[in-house]
């Protein structure tokens, strides 16, 4: 009886030392799959372990592309690198092949999916031969790995002495379904560490602050966007020190709209001052958004702050323009209506009446073209004469001069003088020096300080050489009212118009705004 059962004994044994085998390899393999840094180095203890229990020489291990559908070796053994340096100096030890199509002896294996034993390669079918600094392939086993029945690559042994057994093939076997898994196990921690890093280089790239806080919103940890704004470190923004770092007339606002939302678990939105390192503010619109789990817990909250200040100051300056504009327009319409009343008061013909009230409707568009031409709406005072000149065909030459320093009227100021302008020159040509071809007309202008330092206009109007002219009018016409009553009323001028023999003669002191 002890003879009869001793070979079956020897098997039994032999098949319990196997799994022994198998059962330490994959122990060894998910040991070790918690300290590799990398899926090669992984995979190169996969293969160490493979080779250990089938005394292969060296062995590799490659996926299949799922969109190229090429072979990528995810790993060579140490043993394997050995080899082909020894082999060949000039193989690129470290770089993994890739992109290798799918044929030779290691295609049979992922297109048959199931394992090959292949102990006299040199005349098999698929042999295609090995690329240059591969050692001699003397025998060879392929062993599918598979996911979900579906073959996504391959473990390779080569070189074993006496060549490979079927019970190699079987402890290869399985040990495959321990190593994908180690596999897929080290590329998901892989996935989820590069997309950590991602988000915390994301979250120090964005110019944009950035934080991310627990549940109750204690602890919170923000890029370095704002440490650079605000000079606080992580310690000081820690536990609601961040709202330090607003102006105050804005902390108590945001903390009821951060304990608010904390406490009903709702985004939140609002625009707050945030004070800089130079202590001046700026304002920024915040958002913070709750970030939950499956079971709609809140597992931390996520914000970001965006600087608007530059959209706050030009809301602000719209609405100043806004009001600046309604003021110009009533402004204008009382102008126009003084205009018009004035222009019927002093009698004559409609045409006549109309002619006139067009000519200072003319005028007083000039006026505000000039006035929009620049941001601050200042008009530039020898522009806006020569543009009333020029409306009633007079330019520079012998019989016309005009000089002066460069001054800007207000848009107030350039109406009154504009219109004063341009009954002046409508005078002129009618009756005065822009009539008559040896007549002249000289305009000045200069500013100096008053008593009191302020800067003060003073312009002259000189007529000389017209042959007749009539003594001073007996009605007071538009033009007159304006520059004698009007003038001093609204820009507190002091004005004096005469007519003289050879013209007319008018000056207008007023002062100048800053």
């Amino acid at each position: 009886p002890y003879k009869v059962f001793t070979p079956f004994y020897r098997a039994l044994m032999e098949a319990i030392e196997r799994k022994n085998a198998v059962l330490e390899g994959i122990n060894r393999i998910f040991a070790e799959a918690l300290s590799t840094p990398s899926i090669e180095e992984l995979g190169q203890v996969c293969l160490a372990v493979a080779e250990d229990m089938t005394g292969a020489a060296f062995s590799f291990m490659g996926e299949v592309h799922p969109l190229s559908g090429r072979l990528e070796d995810l790993a060579i053994s140490k043993r394997g690198w050995a080899a082909f340096t020894a082999d060949d100096q000039h193989w690129p030890d470290g770089k993994l092949p890739m992109g290798l199509h799918v044929n030779g002896l290691h295609g049979r294996v992922i297109l048959d999916e199931c394992s090959q034993i292949i102990n006299d390669p040199d005349h098999h079918p698929d042999r295609i031969g090995t690329p240059t600094g591969h050692p001699p392939l003397r025998n060879f086993l392929g062993v599918p790995l598979k996911q979900d029945g579906r073959t996504v690559g391959l473990v390779a042994l080569a070189n074993r002495g006496g060549g490979f057994r079927d019970v190699d093939r079987e402890a290869v076997e399985e040990l495959a379904p321990a190593i994908l898994q180690a596999l897929r196990s080290k590329r998901a921690e892989e996935a989820l560490r590069e997309s950590e890093e991602v988000q915390r280089l994301s979250m120090q790239l964005m110019p944009a602050m950035l934080w991310r806080a627990s549940p109750g919103g204690i602890d919170v940890t923000a890029n370095r966007r704002w440490a650079e704004l605000t000079g606080q470190t992580d310690e000081e923004s820690a536990a609601g020190g961040w709202i330090t770092a607003l102006h105050p007339d804005d902390q108590q606002t945001a903390q009821a709209i951060f304990d608010d939302a904390y406490a009903r678990g709702v985004p939140l939105e609002v625009q707050l001052r945030v004070r800089l390192t130079d202590a001046t503010y700026r304002w920024y619109l915040l958002r913070q958004v709750p970030v939950r789990n499956a079971a709609g817990q809140i597992r931390h909250w996520f914000g970001a702050g965006i600087d608007i200040h530059d959209l706050q100051s030009l809301e602000e300056r719209q609405r100043v323009l806004v009001a600046e504009l309604q003021h110009r327009v009533r402004n204008i319409l009382t102008v126009v209506r003084s205009v018009f009343a004035r222009t019927v008061d002093t009698g004559g013909t409609l045409e006549d009446v109309a002619d006139h009230f067009r000519g200072r409707l003319d005028a007083l568009a000039r006026t505000q073209v000039i006035v929009t031409q620049t941001p601050s709406g200042a008009v530039d005072l020898e522009n806006l004469i020569r543009d009333e000149l020029l409306s009633v065909g007079a330019s520079d030459g012998p019989s016309l001069m005009l000089s002066g320093p460069d001054v800007s009227l207000s848009s107030s100021a350039a109406e009154s003088i504009g219109l004063a302008m341009h009954e002046l020159a409508i005078n002129a040509v009618k009756y005065g020096a822009l009539k008559f071809p040896n007549a002249t007309l000289d305009i000045r202008w200069q500013v100096d300080l008053d008593c009191r330092g302020a800067r003060r206009l003073t312009l002259t109007w000189t007529e000389q050489g017209v042959p007749a002219v009539s003594i001073s009018p007996t009605r007071q016409g538009f033009g007159s009212e304006l520059i004698e009553e009007a003038l001093p009323y609204r820009l507190g001028a002091d004005t004096r118009l005469e007519f003289l023999g050879g013209g007319v003669r008018c000056s207008i002191s007023l002062p100048l705004s800053d």
